[in-house]
């Protein structure tokens, strides 16, 4: 009578256990035949791996979405950089680094149309183009980006893409995710580098195994859904919060400061080798009568700002804001995906055309910079 009641006890859990388990099958068979995004299986990051980047030598699916709205593949190279060439540490022709976070990373557009994959394109005659960016980055990680472009692959010139949340995003604070490198107060009047080391662990590991699970964390992005929620119906301009307080601006003007010193020592270059290219204030730009209050948001402050400082150190600044309005003005065209806020391969083009015709890029790559 006793194994009868255990028996009794146990069989329902068992039951719905081996349910779970078969429904879960099931559920994992049929998402293997979906373009489910795979991720970009980050490496971990710790005093031996300090510069966050990815499983080398993959190929993957990344997609957008419950649906798949986007859909597309992409290559980590030998290094760990999502782009489909293999980096040359010997390398002597010119290299032009282009340093940037999911603009430059661009997983949603296929690499010979994003900025860098044009620009490698258009120097391959002459020299090189190497990627350095990951999603997440801001000014500070941007700094560790060139420290390594310079100790590993020595370039004769620079490429900064900047956007609205790089300024105040590069500060450590309790939410800061991990894998890259901050700004902190050194309680003298200056900011310092410190950096948040990163290890996925086990767990993560194999649920990057499951197409199933997968699909719920980036597909659906279930862990985020409440910090989604929350940001639901905010007043955003440049995908960032538009609200300029002034202890948010003293705050971004101290990591601009600290940004604009430091970059030319961590690329090893002068500033007048280095190309600062600031995106356009979107979406206000598409409408004439918002333009103007866009100029007192956060990023229209915090872009005038950044471009009238870079002028003393002599920094060269392509700023696409004008670029932008006037071929929107001319041709109706917005410069994001429908589903996605980032560039798509139409505003790639233009900013690669920009950026070709830049002092920067005609200077290392004479021959080929008008084309």
């Amino acid at each position: 009578m006793a194994n009868l009641r255990i028996k009794k006890i146990l069989f329902p859990p068992a039951a719905l256990t081996v349910g779970f388990l078969i429904l879960f099958l099931f559920l994992e068979i049929g998402f293997r035949f979906l373009p489910v995004n795979q991720g970009l299986a980050s490496m971990p990051v710790d005093a031996d791996n300090p510069i966050l980047h990815f499983q080398p030598d993959r190929t993957a699916t990344w997609s957008k979405g419950w649906n798949f709205s986007i859909v597309n593949r992409i290559h980590s190279n030998n290094c760990g950089f999502i782009n489909d060439q293999d980096y040359d540490p010997a390398g002597d022709s010119p290299l032009l680094a282009v340093i940037g976070d999911s603009y430059v990373e661009a997983v949603m557009t296929p690499f010979p149309e994003t900025v860098s994959g044009r620009l490698a394109a258009r120097a391959r005659s002459a020299g090189r183009v190497y990627s350095f960016a990951s999603s997440g980055s801001a000014l500070s990680q941007y700094l560790a980006y060139a420290r390594y472009a310079r100790d590993n692959f020595r370039p004769a010139g620079l490429v900064v893409v900047i956007v609205g949340n790089d300024f105040d995003e590069s500060m450590l604070s309790p939410g800061s995710p991990p894998g890259y490198h901050y700004f902190q107060d050194d309680h003298q009047g200056s900011l310092e580098s410190v950096r948040l080391d990163l290890d996925y662990g086990f767990a993560r590991r194999m649920i990057r195994r499951s197409d199933f699970l997968m699909y719920l964390l980036l597909n659906l992005k279930l862990t985020s859904l409440p910090a989604r929620l929350g940001q639901a119906g905010g007043d955003f301009a440049g995908n960032t919060r538009r609200a300029a307080d002034p202890e948010r601006v003293a705050a971004s003007e101290k990591v601009i400061a600290a940004f604009l010193d430091e970059l030319p020592a961590a690329a090893g270059l002068p500033s007048d080798k280095i190309l600062l290219v600031l995106d356009g204030i979107r979406p206000d730009l598409y409408d004439p009568p918002a333009r103007d209050a866009a100029s007192s948001s956060y990023w229209g402050v915090m872009r005038r700002h950044l471009s009238e400082r870079a002028a003393t150190y002599r920094y060269q600044v392509l700023d696409m804001e004008p670029v932008f309005r006037k071929r929107f003005d001319r041709d109706g065209l917005r410069f994001e995906f429908e589903a996605d806020a980032h560039w798509n391969g139409y505003a790639h083009g233009l900013v690669a055309e920009a950026v070709a015709g830049s002092g920067v890029f005609t200077d290392l790559f004479p021959e080929v910079g008008t084309e």
